[in-house]
């Protein structure tokens, strides 16, 4: 059986949440034995940052054989981030006019592996797969985020375009409402990310000379907001001497990253507020690790969380932030605050004054992981992808 995975975004060096899910996605399907291949989009040519099955046919529509390559104009992204100024539809409309360049080379990609069914990971990559192309292959859908965040500013093409979708799949069962507000559709599933959980045990009520708070996330201000925690350490750190805490993620939005390294001088608190980058070695952040926190405003069903929680480790984050607000357990595995630093500084104050409190914490955030056990996630897509292809 041929499947194609398809996420026309950038891929080389770049961590994202969605791109971390397709590799997971790739290897455990063509462990169930479908034929695999991949389809992404990216102007720089290397390797993507997550790895694929050795055996997995990987195509850069924008760099592909024998084909012209395929360029996103200076002026075409200087006017698309101009119209995104008055009109955030707008400017995703001009997206997909520049995307859709590469429906030549995505056509030829079908051509060549002949896909029994294609699992779309972002809009564009749908629509341009149900409206450019108008192909017969059933597409499934993934709606990797809150549906208020997707489809608010989405234009109207692309949500028609998304309505002949085979199935659409949401990460929170919440999300399924939350969708049909947008979409006249009745054909969605609620399947979650799966959370793939290092063998590491973590001991957030350990002992240690050093305590550490660590965020995993892209650095940047509208989605993650980590300026929220450095504020928030601010107010605790000269009553915490021995915490830190340990940024980790891509460091790509380099606005945002100076106004947090200037936020983080201003304090004084270079030595204990570091910004650590990427890391594939996740199992030794975790063993550091005493509590996780987790500002984001909103989110789809994060992975870093998910995984922090899984290993053993208490999290901290906003009750406004979708997916965030179901996955901690308020009170039992962690806290849920109200906005603000302030809110943030107290529940994390909870946490960092008492071990065994993170020790128990952390406990029931193990258990609560486990309905998100790979073996179980991968399966229920399966099962999925065979439904599809019996009707």
């Amino acid at each position: 059986m041929n499947l194609l995975l398809a996420d026309l975004h950038k891929f080389v060096n770049y961590s994202g949440g969605i791109e971390h899910v397709l590799s997971r996605m790739a290897f455990s399907m063509e462990e169930k034995g479908y034929h695999l291949s991949v389809v992404m989009a990216d102007e720089k040519e290397g390797a993507p940052f997550y790895p694929f099955p050795k055996d997995c046919h990987f195509y850069n529509l924008f760099h592909m054989a024998g084909m012209k390559p395929v360029h996103m104009g200076s002026l075409d992204k200087g006017l698309r981030e101009i119209t995104r100024l008055f009109s955030k539809s707008g400017a995703r409309e001009r997206n997909y006019k520049m995307l859709s360049a590469a429906a030549p080379q995505l056509e030829r990609v079908l051509a060549l592996e002949k896909p029994d069914v294609i699992i779309s990971f972002r809009e564009p990559t749908g629509r341009l797969l149900l409206e450019g192309l108008s192909t017969t292959v059933p597409v499934i859908s993934m709606l990797h985020n809150d549906p208020d965040e997707i489809f608010a500013h989405a234009p109207a093409k692309e949500i028609k375009a998304l309505e002949k979708s085979a199935r659409i799949q949401a990460l929170m069962p919440s999300f399924i409402q939350k969708a049909e507000k947008y979409l006249h559709y009745d054909h969605f599933v609620y399947i979650p990310n799966a959370v793939s959980i290092p063998a590491v045990s973590a001991r957030p009520g350990a002992s240690r000379k050093i305590h550490t708070i660590t965020n995993v996330g892209r650095v940047t201000g509208r989605t993650k907001r980590q300026h929220l925690l450095v504020e928030a350490f601010t107010l605790l750190a000269k009553d915490f001497p021995d915490w830190q805490v340990y940024l980790w993620g891509d460091t790509y939005d380099k606005t945002y990253v100076a106004t947090l390294k200037g936020m983080i001088k201003k304090a004084g608190l270079e030595s204990r507020v570091l910004l650590k980058g990427t890391t594939k070695d996740m199992a030794s952040v975790w063993k550091e690790t005493d509590i996780f926190a987790f500002p984001s405003h909103h989110e789809g069903f994060p992975l870093a969380l998910t995984e922090a929680m899984g290993v053993g480790i208490p999290a901290v984050g906003y009750r406004s932030c979708p997916a965030v607000n179901e996955l901690i357990h308020d009170g039992e595995d962690g806290y849920l605050t109200e906005d603000g630093a302030a809110p943030l500084a107290e529940a994390l104050r909870k946490l960092m004054e008492d071990g065994d409190k993170r020790a128990a914490f952390g406990k029931r955030a193990k258990e609560n992981m486990k309905p998100f056990a790979p073996e179980v996630v991968w399966d229920e897509w399966d099962q999925l992808i065979r439904e599809v292809l019996g009707e």
